[in-house]
């Protein structure tokens, strides 16, 4: 019966990402087959799937269970950045299908992608550091094979360039980080880590100097993936030469996995040494919001690349993000992971947007979008929603709500989150004014050339109803997360209790339950009820 429980919770916690490896394997069969164009639908489909057994199965899961024999764990920090990872590959999927049309090897994309994310969702989930770093290669390695998805275009090879030689140098860095780690603990599983890492300090045998340099590497590595300041110089380039669908990636399903590490790794390794790693983290965390904020503001009053500009603010929201991480509070990391789920639904929108207008007008100057109210007014109006929450301004209010909950728990925790926060409410001023900007050029400002020979510009892809559909979706759940914020909210606090309070998952003495077995009780109390 254990033997079968285990089968069974195996299936139901990883029942999407084999989903995503069976769609992968039926995309590169089918890529050269007369069946290619159907591709795209099935793995959107998939994905969808995906997501509904999370929410069915997974999402009221309150106690943490691990498979493969402590090497993946299914927690409240898994299953909401794996449900998220496997929407905005949906999103992104849909967005794509116009995008790639003109390219020969146009399968390749959603192989790509597909890989990408399996990527994200198994490092969301790892529990083990071999996990981890291979989860993290085939993340990386296929998001520089994305970035270099059109060969025959100059800025997206050098792109691609860029980002390889920066990765594999943060790969590296952060590769020795975790050799160290398995050097002072013998241990490649977390529980198992944290276990031997505690008895140490409580013998008085640990080497603070050690777990000094292994911070820094570990961070070091981590901060460039979160393309945070001060180890951001790649970002910029990558995100304006890479296909714009790339981009979109990048800036969302990239950030999701590498904030489901760092959580992993700050709070359930070295939660006991936090007065080494904080400094580190605010560090980071100020100099992104300054440094984010201000180029971002010179990109849009000299009128730049739309793509730069993102490329900079997204470097703006990871600051923020990051306050909840520096302050390690419960109440402050649980409205971080909130932020970022919403942070994730903005931008994804934001960018999907851009990958419209880029299709029709074939132009990412913030300058061309110039009076595109009057063109297209669903789509200047869908665009300005998603910069208006990215501001933290209530149009909805899931930005405002996000933002305000972060500001509020980081002044309720101190005088270093006072500050903290004092930075961010500052330069959320300078956001807003860059971000009304762009959405004022839309709507009040004269039309641009580029928008007035939308229709008739030869060289533009056209309109697609697979990327309108995915930018209604984007739009309707920036809506319906500020209905069912309250329940997101709870997910979040119950992972801000679990990360703040350093429990181990699995001790020596402590097994792991059946998700079976837990899912049966549920059941059962439900008809009880």
């Amino acid at each position: 019966m254990n033997s079968m429980n285990w089968l069974r919770d195996i299936l139901l916690i990883l029942y999407p990402e084999i989903l995503v490896f069976f769609a992968l394997i039926v995309a590169i069969f089918f890529s050269t087959s007369k069946l290619n164009k159907y591709v795209w639908i099935f793995s959107s489909l998939i994905m969808f799937i995906g997501c509904v057994h999370i929410i069915k199965f997974q999402w009221h899961l309150n106690t943490p269970v691990s498979i493969l024999n402590g090497m993946f764990v299914a927690d409240n920090l898994s299953i909401l950045f794996r449900l998220l990872a496997l929407f905005t590959g949906l999103l992104i999927t849909l967005g794509s299908m116009k995008y790639t049309e003109g390219f020969t090897h146009k399968n390749e994309f959603i192989i790509i992608l597909l890989s990408s994310i399996l990527g994200v969702m198994i490092l969301s989930g790892s529990n083990d550091l071999i996990t981890l770093f291979v989860a993290l290669e085939t993340l990386s390695l296929s998001s520089i094979l994305l970035v270099g998805y059109s060969k025959y275009d100059n800025r997206s090879n050098e792109a691609s360039i860029k980002y390889l030689l920066s990765s594999a140098s943060a790969s590296s860095i952060f590769l020795f980080g975790l050799s160290l780690i398995y050097g002072l603990t013998s241990a490649t599983q977390f529980d198992e880590i944290k276990f031997k890492l505690w008895s140490l300090s409580s013998s008085g045998d640990l080497n603070y100097s050690i777990i000094t340099v292994i911070l820094v590497m570990v961070i070091g590595g981590l901060a460039f993936k979160l393309a945070s300041a001060p180890l951001h110089m790649w970002s910029p380039d990558v995100y304006e030469g890479a296909p714009t669908p790339t981009t979109t990636f990048l800036a969302v399903g990239s950030k999701i996995a590498a904030f489901a590490i760092t959580l992993r790794i700050i709070f359930n390794l070295f939660g006991n040494v936090s007065n080494i790693w904080q400094p580190m983290i605010i560090s980071i965390s100020i100099l992104s919001m300054i440094v984010g904020n201000y180029v971002a503001l010179g990109e849009v009053i000299n009128k730049t690349s739309i793509k730069r500009f993102m490329a900079y603010s997204s470097i703006a929201q990871v600051g923020y993000i990051l306050i909840g991480l520096a302050l390690a509070k419960q109440a402050t990391i649980s409205a971080s992971i909130f932020y970022l789920v919403i942070y994730s639904i903005m931008n994804l929108g934001a960018f999907l947007c851009i990958i419209a207008f880029g299709n029709e007008a074939n132009s990412d100057s913030i300058s061309s979008y110039s009076g595109l109210a009057k063109k297209k007014p669903l789509l200047a109006l869908a665009f300005a929603i998603c910069l208006f929450n990215l501001a933290g301004l209530p149009i909805p209010p899931s930005g405002f709500i996000a933002k305000f909950m972060l500001l509020k728990a980081s002044f309720e925790s101190g005088t270093i989150g006072i500050a903290l926060g004092s930075i961010a409410l500052f330069t959320t001023i300078l956001s807003v004014y860059y971000y009304s900007y762009i959405a004022k050029l839309m709507i009040v400002d004269k039309p641009s050339n580029e928008v007035n020979n939308m229709d008739s510009n030869p060289e533009s892809i056209g309109k697609s109803l697979e990327l309108n559909f995915a930018i209604s979706l984007a739009v309707i759940a920036i809506f319906s997360l500020t209905i069912i914020s309250n329940k997101v909210l709870n997910v979040s606090n119950r992972t801000g209790k679990y990360l703040a309070n350093n429990q181990i998952y699995l001790t020596k003495n402590k097994t792991s339950p059946s998700l079976t077995a837990l899912l049966t009780k549920r059941q059962l109390s439900i008809k009880h009820l």
